[in-house]
This record gives C-alpha cells, sequence and structure tokens, in this order.
C-alpha cells in the first residue's frame, strides 16, 4: 500500500516557507489483517444502511476537511459507505457508539453517513482502539447532513497505539435552524491528520466544534478546521485545548469564511496550547475570510509555558513541576471529554491520559 498525497489544505494559502498550506502524507506499507467495527444495539427509529452508495447519490455532496484526495483514496480502495438515518422528529436518547478495534498490523478504510431528519437528534461516539505498540493505518471519513431543525453530535476519541497512522475526515452541512456539534478527543497514534468542514447552508445554522490532544514523543498532529457561512444569522464556535511535550509537533489550520449574503453571521476561534518542551514545535495559523460586511469574526490564540507565578503557587502546596504539568494537561482534556455522555468511554480517556504520563 503506497500513498503519496498532500491532505488538509489550507483554503486560503500563505507563505511556502512556512510550510503550512498543506500536510503531505506518505506512507509505503504493507498490512496483512482487518480492523473490526461494532455498532451499538441501535433505538427504534434509526435506519442503519450497510451499503449507502445509492442514498449518498441523492443527497447535497459534502466536501469534508482532508480535501478530495482522502475520498480518492477510499474510492480507489473499493470502500462502501454506511449509513445512520435518524427518522424525522426522533429524539435518541442514548448515544450510538461504534467501536472501532484496530488489530496489530492491520488497517482499516471506512466510510459513515449520518442523517438527521427534520426535527430529530443523534449523538454519535467512535472509539478508535487498539493495543499499546499495535502499528497499522486507520482512515474514517464521516459526513453529516442536519435538516431543519435538526440537531448532531459526532465525537470522535483516538485511543490508537504509537505506531499508528490514523486520518480523521468529517464534513457537516446545516440547513434551517440545525445544529452539528463535533467533539474530539487526539491522544493516540504516531501520526494523526484530522480535517473538520462545515457548511453553514441555511438560516440559524450553527456549528461547535470542541477539540483536546495530549502530544507528545514524537508525535505528530495536524489539524485543518473550516467553516464556510452562506446562510443568515449563522452562527459557529471552533475550540482547540492542547499540550505539546518532548519532540512532539502540532499544526493548527482555522479558517471562518464569511460568505456574500451571510448578513448577521457570526464566527469565533479560540486555541490554547500548552508547551511543556523546548524542543516542540507548535504552528497555529488561525484565518477569517470575509465577503460580507454586516458579520462578526473573531479570533485568538493563547501559547505558552506554565508561569513562574502558578508552579510557584502550586510548590506552595506540596506539588511538584511534574505534577503540576500533569494537572493542567488533564484539565485541558477533561473540558472537552465532560462533553462525551458517556461513562465508559470519559473513563478510557482518563486512564490512558495516566498511563500516557507515566511511560
Amino acid at each position: 500500500m503506497k500513498i503519496d498525497a498532500k491532505v488538509n489544505n489550507i483554503p486560503s494559502l500563505t507563505w511556502n516557507w512556512l510550510k503550512m498550506n498543506a500536510a503531505e502524507l506518505k506512507i509505503d506499507s504493507e498490512l496483512k489483517n482487518k480492523s473490526n467495527i461494532s455498532v451499538s444495539k441501535l433505538e427504534n427509529g434509526i435506519t442503519y444502511e450497510k451499503n449507502a452508495e445509492k442514498y449518498l447519490s441523492g443527497i447535497t455532496p459534502i466536501e469534508c476537511g482532508m480535501g478530495k484526495k482522502v475520498t480518492s483514496i477510499l474510492d480507489e480502495n473499493n470502500v462502501i459507505p454506511q449509513a445512520l438515518i435518524v427518522d424525522a422528529q426522533k429524539k435518541i436518547s442514548k448515544p450510538v457508539i461504534i467501536d472501532f478495534d484496530c488489530k496489530n498490523d492491520s488497517y482499516n478504510f471506512s466510510s459513515q453517513i449520518i442523517t438527521a431528519k427534520q426535527n430529530s437528534e443523534i449523538t454519535v461516539i467512535m472509539n478508535f482502539t487498539s493495543d499499546k505498540n499495535a502499528k497499522g493505518i486507520h482512515i474514517v471519513q464521516t459526513k453529516l447532513y442536519a435538516e431543519q431543525n435538526a440537531k448532531i453530535h459526532l465525537i470522535t476519541v483516538n485511543l490508537l497505539g504509537k505506531n499508528y497512522i490514523h486520518l480523521n475526515d468529517i464534513g457537516a452541512h446545516t440547513e434551517e435552524n440545525a445544529n452539528i456539534e463535533v467533539t474530539q478527543i487526539e491522544l493516540g497514534a504516531e501520526k494523526t491528520y484530522t480535517g473538520v468542514s462545515a457548511n453553514l447552508k441555511e438560516y440559524q445554522s450553527s456549528f461547535k466544534s470542541d477539540t483536546a490532544y495530549y502530544t507528545r514523543g514524537s508525535q505528530t498532529l495536524d489539524m485543518n478546521y473550516l467553516c464556510t457561512h452562506n446562510g443568515r444569522k449563522t452562527d459557529c464556535q471552533m475550540m482547540v485545548y492542547g499540550t505539546l511535550k518532548d519532540k512532539a509537533s502540532k499544526t493548527y489550520r482555522g479558517t471562518i469564511d464569511f460568505k456574500n449574503g451571510c448578513q448577521g453571521a457570526t464566527g469565533n476561534e479560540q486555541e490554547e496550547t500548552l508547551l511543556l518542551s523546548p524542543t516542540v514545535v507548535n504552528k497555529s495559523i488561525p484565518v477569517i475570510l470575509c465577503d460580507e460586511e454586516d458579520v462578526a469574526g473573531e479570533h485568538g490564540a493563547t501559547l505558552g509555558k506554565l508561569s513562574n507565578e502558578i508552579l510557584f503557587y502550586m510548590n506552595a502546596h506540596g506539588i511538584s513541576k511534574e505534577a503540576a504539568e500533569k494537572i493542567m494537561c488533564q484539565a485541558k482534556i477533561s473540558r472537552v471529554a465532560q462533553m462525551i455522555p458517556d461513562e465508559k468511554t470519559r473513563e478510557k480517556i482518563s486512564d490512558y491520559v495516566e498511563e500516557a504520563f507515566n511511560e
């Protein structure tokens, strides 16, 4: 298996020498096994389509956050999309949990479609797990369709082994007064690439993303978030909280794009990054594009190490520097993990972080 491609292309190019316009994806590996996928028991009101190719051809096309190349990779490998479709007026009380059990020396290419019909609600949790030292390739693409007054909450949790390559590609489409939320926990894998693209198509639709990560050792995390405002009085909120340690590297691209005709739209993106080593590499490029006058957009980024004042306060209460770093890192992850309505998933995240700090 050979893949040589550029992914996570930023919609508005910056200087090439910054090396942030896209991520270089190079894979050359022969893998023997295929990972397992299991879906929790579904409530009444959800239709599950194992082969959703015909269904996909009849709905609005979506371009996901990582770009067309990931879709091409899936097509070249004959990946058949699967779909979860929530009936109109139906509010699913319990989250649907999809477990991706990734084995050693294995691969998984999958495509998911989640559609919430008019006035419906659903939460979907995707858990990506493997053994600690497992190696492999994991590519998942998820397309979200929220019809009028519908709500979708997608949660993805990356707890893969240290030798995995992980691609998480997400696209979202909202109609009038619809809401889509994407919550991501990025902790595992040697190299992680994730992209989220949301199209706020109709009046008063909204998008919210919350991402937490702890990147350490020689890990690489590459993110690309894009929210496009087309409808009037649409709103987006994109938040990223993370910690970098050792020789880890992280790239964050965040773009809010106000299109002509989206009067009254609002957008906000914020990033908080804690740097625990002088050898980490952190790249951030928040962007606001504007082709409409009556809009309000803002962005900000806070990054740095723990201040001497915080360390002094911690030491005064018997907390060492290492323990203080752990507390602050866990706080960032817990801030996002508390949005996950499943206790077992939250416990897995907590245990993973605890083990990661003790490596």
